[in-house]
């Protein structure tokens, strides 16, 4: 059962799996002079992560598949470790055991929504500010949002990366790497005169694969195309180091957070299956004046090393009670520690999905896979894990199970130990039974259930491409055979309510919140619905309680739940409150400008508006209803020609935004273009095929004085969709 994390449980907890994962304690460095004469204090110490990268899609570890020059002339420069291996296959709880250097188990944080990081752990980047460094971060994906606590200790951190439509995957928040370094470079040049501490995160490799030319077309693995890019970018970066004379007397860490399924053992992507290719990922070292440059270490490390590996590599003591282990004196030629076996986990299958969750030890030769049925692979003989050694219970298989089973490893429940959050809960009434409450011997091992992924990623991609009923068809199929799938039922309840059917969306939304009550995306779903029905203190009260949940922030769901209300300066306070705690978000000002357009003041409006498409050459994506906005304002003030190109814009941006179809027509009937208003709304219910669709047509040609025609619409819409009732726009 997901169980709470006792706040005064984390020494003792810490000392536990300490002490059963690291069979070599002593070994951790106590300086790095002592460790080959290595140890380089005040260095710049550069950590650079590139999301989702498996090892062996590397040439530097064998693959013949893609050129990547930078990665290998950093390879020659440095030292390559060839079995190092993520604790989680997720970007957050991931980028949280590097930055703690404890195991998930020990910081608390299991998955990338409903964790945060709490204030006792040390992180690598306030460990190395109390030693005087400057620290400053750039990451390229929302998951690492400063929201989450990841960003503790950093003086420095860029995350200006938020959803640009409603019911995003948090996937997709992300923006382009390039952009990433040349903000972190900026940050380096300001901060280069000391010693810093700079980190980086690129999210090209992570889907969806979509490199840009030349790769797309020099690679037919699009992941091959994305990592090429990765490697430009990485190349970009090292070019400036060189430029600024940083390069050769800085300590450089290269690595990933985990690696990608590539269907090897049916999973695509990553999070629900911990095989060799989800948790094997590349680390290279490059010390200062790239001293043992070209050197191969082969020993098992864990990413729960950096952190003390780090703190030897500048000479200075590492914190006590870490997991990990310093990989220094391994890197000055001393003799290797006796073997170790590296702990991983996903609780993803488990939170997500109603599966049970997966743990594993591997070690140099042996790699244990702990599930209702557990599994044995020989990764030296067999690296692609495809015969099973479990049958026997072989003598590894048995010791492998007994560690594991004596681990202290509590699953603890995204968000539960937050009283405050449990209370807000409660009161909504869905904390009771999850999904993860049921009996682990009942739950199916996600080896046996991985081919229902497919499934549902097929009714995402419906549901993105706007096409819901096929959504929704997929979804219902998918439910009647893993009706655990809280994901699911938040996707079906929400292309239900695309179709109209807000019963069924209702229903749905309610069992995913009961399967999963501390998930903030779910309540943020939930949230939405009851806006869209004018429910406003329902719709608040689940905004609310979402809280800043990492990725979360019920700041705009607030706003527009004012401005519904009318309550135009309620709105502006939540807008500015919002841009108090995130102050390079958008969306914001895109209420702001709202606000202003609902009080006249189009020319301010249009100020605010400016300020959300970062219109003076910061390109952070395509944003929902700011160019409807726009364009509405400047019709308003009689700026015709630029009235149409905005609302064209939204369309082309957006294609199922009703409000700019209808108003584009609205526009073109008021110019006497009547031939065109009519195509815009012929195109409006062809294209869209929703309720919001149809009412939105029938509306304007009521509005256009044309009966008939919304008569003979909404006879249509009727039919096709009995039952479904007129909301608010989506503009609104």
């Amino acid at each position: 059962m997901l169980t709470e994390r006792p706040r005064t449980a984390g020494r003792a907890l810490v000392a536990a799996v300490a002490a059963l994962m690291v069979a070599a304690l002593a070994a951790l460095t106590s300086g790095c002079r002592r460790a080959g004469g290595l140890g380089s204090a005040g260095v710049p110490v550069i950590l650079i992560s590139i999301d989702t990268l498996r090892a062996d899609h590397l040439p530097a570890y064998g693959y013949a598949g893609l050129r990547t020059p930078n990665l290998d002339a950093l390879r020659a420069d440095g030292v390559l470790f060839q079995n190092a291996y993520s604790q989680v296959p997720l970007t957050l709880p991931s980028h949280t055991a590097l930055f703690t250097g404890l195991l998930p188990p020990q910081n608390g944080v299991r998955d990338n929504l409903g964790y945060a990081l709490g204030p006792e752990p040390a992180t690598l980047a306030a460990f190395l500010k109390a030693h005087g460094y400057a620290t400053g971060g750039a990451v390229s994906s929302i998951i690492l949002s400063h929201a989450t606590g990841i960003a503790r200790g950093f003086d420095f951190w860029e995350d200006n990366i938020e959803p640009t439509r409603a019911s995003q995957s948090i996937s997709r928040v992300q923006r382009g790497g390039d952009e990433t370094q040349a903000l972190l470079a900026e940050w380096v040049s300001g901060a280069s005169k000391g010693p810093f501490f700079a980190f980086l995160h690129l999210f090209e490799p992570h889907s969806p694969y979509e490199p840009p030319e030349p790769f797309r077309s020099q690679y037919p693995l699009a992941y091959d195309g994305e990592i090429a890019r990765a490697d430009e970018i990485v190349g970009h970066f090292v070019r400036f180091l060189k430029e600024r004379d940083i390069y050769d007397r800085a300590l450089i860490v290269f690595l990933s957070d985990h690696g990608e399924g590539l269907n090897d053992h049916g999973e695509d992507e990553h999070g629900v299956l911990l095989y060799r290719e989800a948790i094997h990922v590349p680390l290279m070292v490059k010390l200062p004046g790239s001293r043992r440059r070209g050197e191969t270490i082969a020993a098992p490390i864990a990413l729960v090393d950096v952190f003390p590996s780090v703190a030897a590599l500048v000479d200075l003591p590492a914190p006590s009670g870490l997991a990990g282990v310093s990989f220094a004196a391994a890197m000055s030629g001393t003799p290797p520690a006796p073997a170790r076996r590296i702990y991983s986990e996903t609780l993803y299958p488990r939170l997500h999905l109603g599966w049970s969750d997966l743990a594993s030890l591997i070690g140099p030769r042996d790699h244990y896979i702990q599930s209702p049925r557990p599994e044995l692979y020989d990764v030296v003989a067999d690296p692609g894990e495809k015969t099973d050694l479990s049958e026997g219970l072989p003598p590894a298989f048995r010791s492998m199970r007994a560690q594991l089973l004596a681990m202290p490893r509590p699953l603890q429940a995204p968000g539960a130990s937050d009283p405050e959050q449990v209370k807000k809960l409660a009161s909504l009434g869905y904390i009771g039974g999850t999904s993860a409450d049921l009996d682990a011997k009942n739950l199916p091992a996600p080896r046996d259930r991985i081919g229902a992924v497919a499934q549902l990623k097929a009714g995402f991609g419906a549901m993105h491409a706007d096409h819901y009923a096929e959504a929704v068809e997929i979804f219902g199929r998918l439910l009647k055979t893993e009706p655990g799938m809280t994901d699911v039922w938040q996707m079906y309840g929400e292309s239900c309510m695309k179709l109209g059917r807000e019963a069924e969306a209702l229903a749905a939304l309610q069992q995913a919140a009961k399967l999963s009550p501390y998930n903030p995306q779910v309540l943020m779903a939930l949230s939405d619905y009851y806006f869209e029905v004018g429910n406003y203190a329902e719709a608040r009260r689940h905004a609310e309680a979402a809280g800043h949940a990492g990725t979360t922030s019920p700041y705009d769901n607030l706003a527009r739940i004012a401005l519904a209300e009318g309550n135009l300066d309620e709105a502006e306070k939540q807008a500015r409150a919002a841009l108090e705690k995130y102050p390079m978000r958008r969306i914001p000002h895109l209420i702001l400008a709202r606000v202003l357009h609902d009080r006249h003041d189009y020319p301010a409006a249009l100020n605010e508006i400016a300020l959300a498409s970062r219109e003076h050459g910061e390109d952070t994506g395509l944003l929902q209803n700011l160019n409807y906005l726009k364009g509405d304002s400047l019709a308003r003030l009689g700026r015709i020609p630029e009235a149409e190109a905005a609302f064209r814009q939204e369309i082309a941006d957006f294609p199922g935004n009703t409000a700019a179809r209808s108003s584009l027509a609205m526009l073109y009937a008021s110019e006497g273009r009547e031939a065109e208003a009519r195509q815009t709304l012929d195109a409006l219910v062809r294209d869209v095929r929703s309720p919001d669709a149809y009412f939105a047509a029938i509306r304007t040609y009521e509005i256009l004085g044309d009966p008939r025609t919304a008569a003979g619409l909404r006879a249509e819409q009727r039919r096709l969709f009995p039952g479904a009732k007129e909301r608010r726009e989506a503009g609104g």
